[in-house]
């Protein structure tokens, strides 16, 4: 977002302008200064997000830029890549292939990681992944996001309790169930 990098696969399509001295700058200008800087920022935050949720989700992308993507949408909260995220939840980062001389930045679970810096806004997808999946992984770390994020079973479990009391289809019900009694050995 503060930066000219552009990859050579979306070279067309990215040119960010705004600098963080933009930014800066605009809080000591006048309104109209301020509004223009502030529309740039939000219009180039909002095309970042889209594009690192194109590198998440293009099967093509390798698994160190999905997680890398991941950990960046998380960094930068990005609430509207909750769901995508949710959806890659089991991603993990596979070392095996990459020479590593220091620690790196991203942790081996990128996802979960960013679902829980994005925090509440989340939750919804989190508790979808608990209503729809059978993947014991994916329900596993769906149900310790969600613990993650409220740090409190006894929260985790009113969300679990209403979630299970809103859902009509009686499939869902039984994995929310099976959800919220797992919540009980947290």
């Amino acid at each position: 977002m503060f930066f000219s990098y552009t990859s050579p696969a979306q070279s067309e399509k990215s040119v960010y302008t705004l600098n963080p001295n933009d930014v800066i700058a605009s809080t000591h200008a006048n309104l109209q200064t301020f509004d223009k800087v502030s529309d740039n920022f939000h219009a180039q935050r909002k095309q970042l997000c889209m594009e690192l949720i194109g590198i998440l989700n293009d099967p093509k992308s390798s698994n160190l830029s999905q997680c890398e993507a991941a950990c960046y949408l998380g960094e930068m909260r990005m609430s509207e890549a909750a769901d995508d995220l949710a959806a890659k939840i089991t991603l993990r980062l596979d070392l095996r292939h990459i020479i590593i001389l220091h620690l790196p930045a991203i942790s081996a679970s990128p996802v979960t990681d960013a679902l829980v810096k994005i925090g509440n806004p989340s939750i919804p997808a989190v508790i979808r992944n608990l209503a729809e999946s059978d993947d014991a992984k994916v329900r596993e770390l769906s149900l310790k996001v969600l613990y993650r994020i409220d740090g409190d079973k006894d929260i985790v479990r009113l969300r679990l309790q209403k979630a299970l009391k809103a859902e009509t289809d009686s499939t869902k019900q039984a994995r929310l169930q099976a959800a919220l009694n797992q919540s009980e050995k947290l």
